[in-house]
């Protein structure tokens, strides 16, 4: 995947391929901790030959020269010891999910003419850390593995590497270091909705949320409303008399779905509402609500993906202030790093990308709006495009108890609307939980709510 040298000082570009490339060497530290340690040895030294000169005696003779010896193999370990120290990392796998764990084969080689007692080898990532201790005696190069558990997501970095070695007391000791080495990208792992991709194409590991079934693909059976024109032929009969309205079959050709992802990423949207913080004991023990957020967008790209949908993408950020994206078919990378870095910090409210967001939008289109707390602007806002019969789909870490008669969706609706998601699922709107608790509800964990007949008013 990655490969990183002591002497690169630059950060390394991630290689989507597993394996070591040559590296280079580092020359051995030397500094303040070296004259520390003569120092020390010196001072030592002329306390026991001062005592022996007054006093005399075998023992003290016995440590002057074991003194002596000592300083002798030290001088030794830093002129002869290791010199052209190389370390380089292995990664895998090539593609990390959040909540994998990666793997990382060390490789160290270097020179020396003397054996060596021991070395500690020191990794620092920003998603973990790991120290090895090594006893190299007569090698000359050593490799070793070790494993960083539940990496999170976004784009990690090795920011330092260090080598130490020492004599069998460590009176002596040596080291090199470097700076910044290999870097990979750890993708938020999808949360499929139900039906929303086939579980055979789902990935080990893969979060699901059960329930009713979204159905992305397209299939010839499916059946819609009669539209002027449709021939005869297509006109299924017993539907029809079941639902007392003309109904026809969808042809494949006209299966694909237009479908548009709002995700927010403002601070205020994944506040913990006032009510719906966990106990203590429970605090800390799933996601986070934004992280839940982040791989139910990423679930519906790769639905939309596996179905040939057209699909768009809207969230805060980059300079305009709006990061989009609009295609057919595969999902480019670079959507799937922007879901990588993504923060929950962007400077525009839910209600501001919905309004830049629905300038494309047309009615029977289906909108999936993710956020994490369920507010009265954004639900008016939702309750237009209803109206207007666009189709919504809305996922949601929190709910909100519905404002007051007078201030919420509607006059009729507000009073007999418990919560916010009530008062939109009553206008035809898909409610989707994605965990956490609800104020009026307490915490109810993973839920599914409001699967009318008709997603959208006549």
């Amino acid at each position: 995947m990655s490969s990183s040298s002591l002497i690169d000082q630059k950060p390394l570009e991630r290689k989507e391929q597993n394996n070591i490339n040559k590296v280079g060497s580092l020359s051995v530290r030397r500094g303040r901790s070296a004259l520390g340690e003569w120092l020390r040895m010196l001072a030592v030294a002329t306390v026991i030959g001062s005592l022996y000169a007054w006093r005399g005696g075998e023992t003290l003779l016995f440590l002057l020269a074991a003194s002596g010896v000592l300083m002798l193999g030290g001088m030794l370990l830093q002129l002869l010891g290791p010199h052209q120290v190389a370390v380089a990392h292995s990664l895998s796998p090539v593609s990390l999910a959040a909540g994998d764990t990666l793997t990382v084969e060390v490789r160290v080689s270097f020179k020396t003419r003397l054996p060596l007692p021991w070395m500690v080898i020191f990794d620092q990532w920003s998603g973990g850390q790991h120290q090895q201790l090594l006893f190299p005696g007569f090698r000359r190069s050593l490799a070793f593995t070790y494993q960083l558990q539940d990496m999170p997501r976004g784009i990690h970095r090795l920011h330092r590497c260090s080598v130490s070695w020492g004599d069998m007391l460590s009176l002596f000791t040596g080291g090199c270091q470097s700076g910044k080495g290999s870097s990979f990208k750890v993708r938020p792992r999808p949360l499929y909705i139900g039906g929303a991709v086939s579980y055979g194409s789902a990935k080990a590991g893969d979060m699901t949320i059960g329930g009713r079934t979204r159905n992305y693909n397209a299939e010839a059976g499916e059946i819609r409303e009669y539209a002027p024109g449709d021939p005869l032929s297509r006109i299924h009969w017993k539907n029809s008399a079941r639902k007392g309205t003309l109904q026809s079959r969808v042809p494949e050709r006209e299966g694909g779905r237009m479908s548009c992802i709002v995700l927010a990423n403002s601070p205020g949207e994944y506040e913990i509402p006032y009510g719906a913080l966990a106990p203590r004991s429970r605090r800390g023990a799933g996601p986070a609500a934004f992280e839940r957020a982040v791989s139910a967008a990423m679930g519906l790209l790769l639905a939309a993906e596996q179905s040939g949908s057209y699909v768009q993408l809207f969230s805060g950020g980059w300079p305009e202030g709006v990061a989009r994206h609009e295609g057919l078919g595969q999902i480019p990378g670079r959507v799937q790093d922007m879901l990588t870095e993504i923060s929950p910090d962007g400077g525009r409210p839910l209600g501001a990308l919905l309004e830049d967001a629905s300038r494309s939008w047309i009615p029977g289109m289906t909108v999936a709006v993710i956020t994490g707390r369920l507010d009265e602007e954004s639900a008016r806002t939702l309750a237009r495009f209803l109206v207007q019969g666009v189709k919504v789909e809305l996922y949601y870490v929190w709910d909100q108890p519905a404002p007051e008669p007078g201030g919420g969706l509607t006059k009729n609706q507000a009073g007999r609307a418990a919560t916010i998601g009530a008062g939109l699922t009553r206008l035809g709107a898909c409610l989707y939980c994605l965990g956490g608790g609800s104020p009026s509800n307490g915490d109810k964990g993973v839920e599914i709510h409001g699967f009318p007949e008709r997603t959208t008013l006549g």
